[in-house]
């Protein structure tokens, strides 16, 4: 069946009919979903559930139904499922909505790799688990050190265990109901580690860590990424890409934001003609940290001034023409409990070469390194035109010039708690990320919450609020995605005069 209700096209986004204001062009959200066994389209639908189909503010009243799987009178915003060939998969769809208050529709889409990392062995998982913990005291990290505390007691325990076990075989002081028993314990753990560890730390110790192990599917997890964002980015049916990610999919997402902004990043940008991004470019420049990162500042004199020269350079590539073929069209990135946090730690091996891998642009801060430590920009000279003119480029190592980020976390104690896994960015990133601390609660307390920020079933409350009354966990969600674009100049549709 065909789709009843297509994306905008090129066509009828710049060519209207008379004396009809034009349709605005569509936006493009993309979830990456975290490790485990996951279902294809199981975390789009529930995401989608949260920032969409609950947030009556989007839409107007017609475009408002009841909820088939909700109480009787429940209404929610309407949406459809529909194919979509830029997956390359039948098992995924994509979820369209209809135009909402802004004259503006919503494509979201997952990028589904879940299926690529299984097969991780049990000899894998110990390698990586391992290397973790063969560490010094002094290379992990505060936030992991309850983490890795625990960790390392349990394995211990289980050694010494094992140990105990063969020696008293050894010397025969094992009765028969104690074999019986620990055969019985033994086979739990195997089950233990069989059913929890490799279907969700498997994929971790698949991805996180570039090893002779582990290159083939972190490749083909990154070519599907890439692919599927690449035809979003040519698609002229969209201005505008957000890229929301959790667990360890914002690893991911964090790769796949750098390859490709290696590849789009504005080039060839001469003096007089690409005036205006220049000036975009320029604006963002005055936050740029030093190129070797001597003086890391905990905060920036005008974050939301940042911010804002982040949109503006946006918006002055998100266009492409005959010079700039190429456009940039990720306006966002929106981390969900993620150990992107533990860079340090599970990346790398401590701070120190984290620190170096971002001086020498393997890693990507926010705000970017400058290019030089005197030159206080992310321009440099590639070359010169035809006919003569400079030509400048922004360096690889920039993505964030154009792209805001932030990360939504929730803090654990290390184990049963909150969620262990997150944390905030500053430390490791740079201090233009925007860290937003909330408190989830389900059904059973703050016991282990990292699933939980886009649930509607469960509470939450942002922690330290700015100003005002703290938000709800979905509110701080909806606010990072922006569907409203709050820094666009205008919001409403433009009006063709027909006397003109």
């Amino acid at each position: 069946m065909s789709d009843p209700h297509p994306a905008a096209s090129p066509v009828t986004a710049s060519t209207p009919a008379p004396d009809k204001a034009p349709r605005k062009l569509s936006q493009a959200v993309v979830i990456v979903h975290g490790m485990g066994e996951q279902r294809p389209m199981g975390t789009l639908r529930e995401f989608v559930q949260a920032v969409w189909s609950h947030d009556p503010a989007r839409v107007p009243f017609y475009a408002r139904v009841s909820d088939p799987g909700g109480p009787a009178g429940e209404k929610i915003n309407q949406s459809w499922i529909t194919p979509d060939s830029r997956t390359n998969s039948h098992e995924l769809r994509r979820i369209t909505t209809p135009y909402d208050v802004d004259g503006r529709r919503t494509d979201f889409y997952e990028l589904y790799w879940a299926d690529i990392t299984q097969g991780t062995t049990r000899g894998r998982l110990a390698a990586w688990v391992t290397n973790l913990l063969w560490r010094k005291p002094a290379d992990i990290p505060r936030d992991a050190r309850g983490l890795y505390v625990v960790t390392l007691l349990a394995v211990i325990t289980v050694l010494c265990a094992a140990l105990v076990l063969a020696m008293s075989a050894s010397q025969g002081y094992i009765s028969w109901t104690t074999g019986t028993l620990v055969t019985i314990l033994a086979s739990f753990v195997i089950w233990l580690v069989d059913r929890f560890g490799l279907p969700y730390f498997g994929d971790v110790a698949a991805y996180v860590r570039a090893e002779a192990a582990t290159v083939e599917k972190r490749a083909l997890v990154r070519d599907r990424g890439l692919t599927l964002l690449r035809r979003l980015m040519m698609d002229d049916a969209y201005d505008r890409i957000v890229l929301v990610s959790h667990s360890l999919g914002s690893i991911i997402a964090y790769d796949l934001l750098q390859i490709l902004w290696a590849d789009f990043r504005p080039r060839k940008l001469e003096a007089v003609r690409d005036k205006a991004r220049l000036k975009a470019i320029r604006a963002v420049d005055k936050t740029l940290l030093n190129a070797d990162i001597s003086a890391w500042p905990d905060s920036l004199d005008d974050f939301s001034g940042f911010r804002r020269a982040q949109w503006e350079l946006y918006r002055e590539l998100r266009s492409r023409d005959a010079d700039h073929p190429l456009p940039w069209k990720i306006s966002d990135f929106v981390t969900l409990g993620s150990p992107l946090t533990h860079s340090e730690f599970l990346v790398t091996y401590n701070l120190a070469e984290f620190r170096r891998g971002i001086a020498e642009r393997l890693f990507s801060a926010c705000p970017p390194i400058a290019e030089t430590a005197a030159g206080g920009t992310v321009l440099y000279q590639e070359g010169r035109s035809r006919s003569g003119k400079p030509q400048r480029a922004v360096h690889h190592g920039a993505v964030f010039a154009a792209t805001r980020w932030t990360n939504i976390f929730d803090r654990g104690n290390g184990w049963l708690t909150g969620d262990p896994i997150s944390g905030p960015m500053a430390e490791n990133f740079g201090p233009g990320v925007e860290n937003i601390q909330v408190e989830l609660r389900s059904s059973l307390g703050r016991i282990f919450t990292h699933r939980l920020y886009w649930s509607l079933k469960a509470t939450g409350v942002e922690i330290a609020a700015a100003a005002g009354t703290p938000r709800s966990h979905i509110d701080v969600l909806r606010d990072a995605v922006d569907l409203g674009r709050k820094f666009e100049p205008s919001q409403a549709a433009p009006t063709m005069d027909p006397q003109a």
